[in-house]
């Protein structure tokens, strides 16, 4: 069961990722990286849950799942503001590319924190 969950969550992922790289490269034209990355990323946060919910998991949750899914959101904002902000400043990184480097980082921690979302108690 794990196994498809982390197949789904990755697929999952990465639709969720394509659209908010592309708004990310959008954004990139007239905002600077780190505004276009948080408006992208608070952009993903919504889509994130609909695919969560009924795609990867498929099931509600604990209660105000929601909740927990924009707190898990917001530290993987955290990180990932953290790893572009250490890839373009102190690496000399391209802007373009760190947001792919935040989500590298990311995804693993990431999804422990959503299984338990989704994860009933007896479940575990």
């Amino acid at each position: 069961m794990i196994a498809r969950e982390v197949l789904r969550y990755l697929l999952a992922g990465g639709v969720n990722t394509v659209v908010s790289y592309g708004l990310y490269l959008a954004l990139l034209r007239v905002l600077d990286y780190r505004t276009a990355y948080v408006l992208a990323f608070v952009a993903g946060i919504a889509l994130s849950f609909v695919l969560l919910r009924h795609m990867v998991f498929a099931r509600p949750g604990k209660r105000f799942s929601w909740a927990y899914v924009a707190a898990s959101h917001g530290l993987q904002l955290v990180l990932g503001l953290a790893v572009v902000e250490a890839w373009v400043a102190w690496l000399h990184g391209p802007a373009w590319l760190a947001p792919l480097a935040a989500v590298l980082v990311c995804v693993p921690v990431i999804f422990v924190l959503q299984r338990w979302i989704f994860t009933p108690h007896a479940a575990r």
